[in-house]
Parts: structure tokens; C-alpha cells; sequence
């Protein structure tokens, strides 16, 4: 578990990364200055990446920064809030529930709710605690049939981890108004089941979404999930799934009521007005919305928290460029927006128009997936020497300098380098690149598995088979080492990095990398759903997603089991290892601080080591621009999460 001495730590870090801006806000604290109640708050939403996905139940299409930090958790609340002014901590103020409380041996969880309402002044009770682990159950189960259209995918969880949460949970059981108790199918880390588990809670409103159609009355259809069986491990279930009551039925019980609130949220053009949606527990509700991604919130008068709302509105502004964003805050149309980082030099220029710079610094991590579902490209991605070359073509510290503004870090495996020193990062990937940039090691990693490599042109194997020496298995003669790298379209600094990495691996060692863009929804939708390796999908073989691909959230601890645990509903290249796997179950079950910080060490250099995605720079997660009379952006949250909440005008 996290000592005491460890978060003491990060509060030095912190302070370190960000000690201008904490300067200033202490400054402020010995003489504040005063604020004006009401006012809109204008947020500007990354380009091409609008909200497209209200309910907290988000599968891996929708399990995205726009859709939860910046847009559901305004109106909906998880039982465990983390993140408090930039420190990456639990949040027991903004938390719906009194801190976990661990009896026997770890492996029994008793939950307390605080007296919060809903926004229709109903208590949430432990019944919507309970409402939520039916609906998770069943969108998690691996043999619940979906709908299976394109416009009604059927639902899922993008934190999805299989024998991981609800999985790992052998009962649940609704002890008292406000109190429920999880028995667990094993002893685990507190720290990480905290972390990683029950962060994952988000009460529901039982009493008012718990129907299977829109005039459909409200019963008690998802309670079907609590009388399921526990199925047996086998080789196509883990163990402690649940067996659904009716597996041949994909509307009734909790997957039925799942099913029909993943249709009302993919329902962008009645967010506004669906009466489901006006039913929240957070500090904002939603007055209007458009499908393009505008979307206004005011303040929730029933909120329970503290402190509440003093402005009027916040609304998010959809872009569909970082050129067009730029342009309204040259026009001072926002109250919160981001300089692209090409246009860094022009920051004075926006300052003198009455904003204030701050980076917003994330604890995340960004990669560029193999897609290892691919029929044609994925058995050349599954060999280590391939991923290697790639990696040893990837000029970091040169896109850092001219893409980034010079302000970045160089991506060495899956725990952050932000803030700089992070505890949980192990000495072999803090102590910098493990496969830094080598275009002479890429070329030989090549030549001695045999490939023809011909730069500037067209590399082939010449020598098939699985021996040492050959290409690998899968790879045929004359194969072509070609594929599609699909990224989101609207970043210039994504773009040009982009075109970079095309140009080096085809003058160098080539490699032919197509380029395909895409708003940021289609580029999700197209590397989260549908890749697997009993369905394969060959519409990209690599993919991209601007500064950040992940922060950790709602795996807060960063122990990777949602991105390359296999199966693993954010496993976007569907990355699988045995040893991997092992290594991310001993940061579950480690009982003590040193074993926790071991086993966390353990899995992050092997996954730095056996490159299960291309490690790409990170940055910042935007250049934030902000009015100098907004109150309460600095420090901004270091999960991407955000407080409109706190927002206020000075004067």
C-alpha cells in the first residue's frame, strides 16, 4: 500500500512542477481578491473531440476524457472522487461515500454513502450503488449478447478487465439505507482495489432509469443480475463471471435496462430534453446540447457538495481545428482555451488580450497501438524485432523540440514522466529512453530477420519462416512491411508529427506507414470496438491520438490492467502476454508498500522492454489559456478531471 511518506512525496512534486503557479494562488489566499456571483464560463473542447456519450456506463467507444471528465462528472458523480487542486489523491470532500473500510484479510469491503440527493430530491441510497453493480454485470458479462448494429453497439465498460471488477467481486449485498458490503473472491491490495476497483462506482438513480423503454415504467428489472450464478473458470470465461438468468435474452433484467440506457445515450439530439438526463447528483445539470458537441450546464440547486456553483453557466464549445479554437480566443470568445503549441510564440499577443497561460500537466501517458488483430500486418507487429525498429525510429526529443513547443517528455513505457520524478516510475524507465532513437539499429534489427530493406523504398522478407534469422511466423516471401496509421484529424502539432514519422521510416528503413485521419469519435470508435482476435478488423495497423492517449482514470493506481491486461476493454491493439499478465496480478495482491512498489517496478519494465505499443512524447494535455479574472482553474486537475464548480469572477 502507499505509505503516509509517498503522497508526502507527491505533494513535493507538485509543488516543484508547478511552483509559479502555486506562488500565485497562495498570494491570493493572504489577500483574495473579490468575486462576483454569476457569469458564463466558455471551455473550449479539444478539436474534433466533442462530448458524444452521457451516461457514466461508457464502453470503450465512449471511454474518453470528453465524454467522463469533462462532461458526465459534471453531472454525475463516481462513489470515489480523485483529484484535489492537482495532487493525485483521493478526494474525500467530492466523494459521494466515507473512505472503503477492509475486514478479513482484505477480501470484505463495507461502503458508507453520505446523505447526498439527486436532483429530484430523492436520497442516494446504497439501492443505486447496487443499481450500478447490476447494470456493470451485466454490461461486462462475456456471454451477454449485444445488439449488434452500428448505431447500437450494445453495452460495455471501458475499464473492463477480465476477472477484474465487478468479476472479482463473489456478492454484494445492500446492508442499511446507505451502507452495502462486497465480498471478494480473494484477499487484495487495499491501495489498488481502492485505486482501481471502487473507483470504478458510480451510484445511479435507481428510482428513475431503472425501466426498459421510454414510457416504460420503473421496477426493479435490473435486480435479476443479484440472483446470478457464478460461472466456473474455463478457457473462454474467467473465473467469477457472471452467468446472465436468460443468456438468450437481450431485453429484460439488468442487461435489458443497460441496453436501453446505452440507446438513450447515443441519442445526442434529446440530451437536452430527455427526462432521464435531468435526474443528477453532481453540481451541474445539462440545459442544452447539440449534436455537434455544444453543450451548456447550469448549476444543479438540489447539489449536496460543497462548495456549490457561483456561476450561471459553464458551457464547452466544440472546435474542429486547433486553428479554429486559437481564432476565438484571438477574438476573446472564451474563458478557458488552449494555445496550440505551434502557435506558443504568439502568447504574448493573447496575454495582452487578457488571458493567462498555464499548462495543464496530466497523469498520463501516450502510445501510438499496434493493431495485433490486423490478418495482414498484425503477425508482423506480434515480432519484438519489428516493434523495436519502429520504436528505434521514433525521434522524440526532435518532435519535442519542433512540434511541441519544447515542452514534453519522452515516452519510455506505461507509468507517466509527469510530474517529473513520479515515485512509481522505476529507475529503467525514469533514467530515459530504453530505445531511443538509432535509424542503424532499426535497419540491422530488420536485415538480420530477414528482410530486404531498401530506403526509400520497398522492404520485403526474403527469408519466411519461424527460425532464427527468418521473419517470424505469419510473414510470407515478398511480404511488404506497409500499414495504415489512423490519427485524429484537427491537431497541426499531431499532423506534423505524423508526417515526420512517415518521412524517417520510409528514407531510413523502408517502411511504408499510410497516413488516414479522422475526427476523434471515428478514431475511437474505429480502434476500441470490434478488434479482437476472433474478429479482426485491417482498417489501421497503428494509431494515434495527439499528446495523451490515456490518463489514469479511473485506474488511479497505474498498474495497466485496463490497457494491456489481455482482453481488456481499453486494450485497443489487443495486446496479450502471459507474463504481463502475471506481473499486473501481483500489483493487485502485493500486501505491503515495498511488495506494491516491487511488483509495480516488475510490470512497468517489461512492458518498457517488450514494447506492446510505440511509446510516443507526452506533453502537456493542453497549453491552457485562461481570462486573468477566472477564480479557480490553477492548479487544474491532474486526471484530466475539472471543478466549474470552483469557477468564479473576480470584481
Amino acid at each position: 500500500m502507499r505509505s503516509p511518506a509517498h503522497a508526502s512525496k507527491w505533494r513535493l512534486l507538485l509543488v516543484a512542477a508547478g511552483a509559479t503557479l502555486l506562488v500565485s494562488a497562495c498570494a491570493s489566499a493572504v489577500s483574495p481578491t473579490p468575486v462576483r456571483k454569476g457569469g458564463t464560463v466558455t471551455f473550449a473542447e479539444q478539436p474534433t473531440a466533442p462530448p458524444n456519450y452521457i451516461l457514466p456506463l461508457a464502453s470503450s467507444s465512449y471511454f474518453t476524457v470528453a465524454n467522463l471528465s469533462d462532461f458526465s462528472q459534471d453531472m454525475y458523480l463516481p462513489l470515489y472522487w480523485f483529484g484535489k487542486a492537482g495532487e493525485p489523491v483521493l478526494n474525500k470532500g467530492l466523494s459521494v461515500a466515507e473512505p472503503p473500510v477492509f475486514s478479513d484479510h482484505n477480501s470484505v469491503v463495507t461502503l458508507n454513502l453520505k446523505h447526498w440527493s439527486w436532483s429530484n430530491g430523492q436520497p442516494v441510497t446504497a439501492r443505486d450503488v447496487i443499481f450500478w453493480l447490476n447494470l456493470l454485470s451485466a454490461a461486462t458479462d462475456p456471454l451477454a449478447p449485444t445488439v449488434g448494429t452500428t448505431t447500437s453497439p450494445g453495452p460495455g465498460w471501458g475499464a473492463a478487465v477480465p476477472g477484474g471488477f465487478p468479476q472479482n467481486v463473489a456478492s454484494y449485498t445492500q446492508t442499511g439505507t446507505y451502507q452495502l458490503q462486497l465480498k471478494l473472491n480473494a484477499s487484495y491490495n487495499p491501495t489498488w482495489y481502492t485505486d482501481n476497483e471502487l473507483s470504478q462506482i458510480y451510484p445511479l438513480p435507481q428510482a428513475a432509469w431503472d425501466r426498459l423503454s421510454a414510457g416504460g415504467t420503473v421496477g426493479n428489472y435490473d435486480s435479476s443480475a443479484q440472483s446470478r450464478a457464478l460461472a466456473p473458470a474455463s478457457a473462454h470465461l474467467p473465473a467469477g463471471a457472471y452467468l446472465p438468468t436468460d443468456p438468450g435474452s437481450a431485453s429484460s433484467g439488468a442487461l435489458g435496462v443497460a441496453q436501453f440506457l446505452n440507446l438513450q445515450s447515443q441519442d445526442l439530439s434529446t440530451y437536452a430534453t430527455n427526462p432521464l438526463w435531468k435526474v443528477v447528483d453532481g453540481p451541474f445539470v445539462l440545459r442544452s446540447f447539440t449534436p455537434s458537441g455544444y453543450a451548456k450546464l447550469v448549476p444543479n440547486s438540489k447539489y449536496s457538495g460543497s462548495p456549490k456553483p457561483t456561476i450561471s453557466a459553464f458551457v464547452e464549445e466544440p472546435f474542429t481545428s486547433d486553428t479554429a479554437e486559437y481564432n476565438a480566443l484571438r477574438t476573446k470568445s472564451l474563458t478557458i482555451g488552449y494555445i496550440p503549441p505551434q502557435d506558443l510564440g504568439t502568447k504574448s499577443t493573447l496575454e495582452a488580450l487578457g488571458y493567462r497561460l498555464a499548462p495543464w500537466y496530466e497523469f498520463g501517458v501516450n502510445y501510438s497501438p499496434y493493431n495485433f488483430t490486423n490478418p495482414t500486418i498484425g503477425p508482423v507487429f506480434k515480432q519484438l524485432y519489428v516493434r523495436q525498429a519502429i520504436q528505434s525510429l521514433i525521434n522524440q526529443p526532435q518532435y519535442i523540440k519542433d512540434f511541441m513547443g519544447g515542452i514534453g517528455a519522452v515516452g519510455n513505457g506505461p507509468v507517466p514522466s509527469y510530474p517529473h520524478g513520479n515515485p512509481d516510475q522505476s529507475p529503467l524507465e525514469a533514467k530515459g529512453q530504453v530505445y531511443p532513437y538509432d535509424p542503424g539499429r532499426a535497419v540491422n534489427l530488420l536485415k538480420s530477420h530477414g528482410w530486404k530493406v531498401v530506403p526509400r523504398g520497398t522492404t520485403s522478407c526474403v527469408r519466411p519462416g519461424s527460425a532464427a534469422g527468418q521473419c517470424g511466423t505469419g510473414i510470407h516471401l515478398g511480404q511488404p512491411l506497409s500499414f495504415t496509421m489512423l490519427y485524429v484529424s484537427g491537431s497541426t502539432e499531431l499532423t506534423s508529427r505524423m508526417e515526420a514519422l512517415q518521412s524517417t521510416l520510409a528514407a531510413q528503413a523502408g517502411i511504408t506507414m499510410a497516413l488516414k485521419s479522422a475526427p476523434f469519435g471515428q478514431v475511437a470508435s474505429q480502434v476500441a470496438a470490434g478488434c479482437t482476435f476472433a474478429t479482426p478488423c485491417s482498417t489501421w495497423g497503428m494509431s494515434a491520438f495527439a499528446n495523451f492517449i490515456w490518463v489514469y482514470s479511473p485506474d488511479y493506481l497505474p498498474t495497466g490492467g485496463e490497457l494491456f491486461a489481455t482482453g481488456a476493454g481499453s486494450n485497443f491493439g489487443d495486446y496479450s502476454s502471459p507474463t504481463n499478465n502475471a506481473n499486473i496480478l501481483g500489483t493487485h495482491t502485493a500486501s505491503t508498500a515495498s511488495a506494491e512498489q516491487a511488483a509495480l517496478f516488475r510490470y512497468q519494465n517489461y512492458l518498457a522492454q517488450q514494447l506492446p505499443v510505440a511509446w510516443m512524447p507526452s506533453g502537456p494535455y493542453q497549453l491552457t489559456m485562461y481570462r486573468s479574472n477566472l477564480r479557480g482553474l490553477v492548479p487544474q486537475g491532474i486526471f484530466a478531471e475539472i471543478y466549474p464548480q470552483l469557477y468564479s469572477f473576480a470584481g
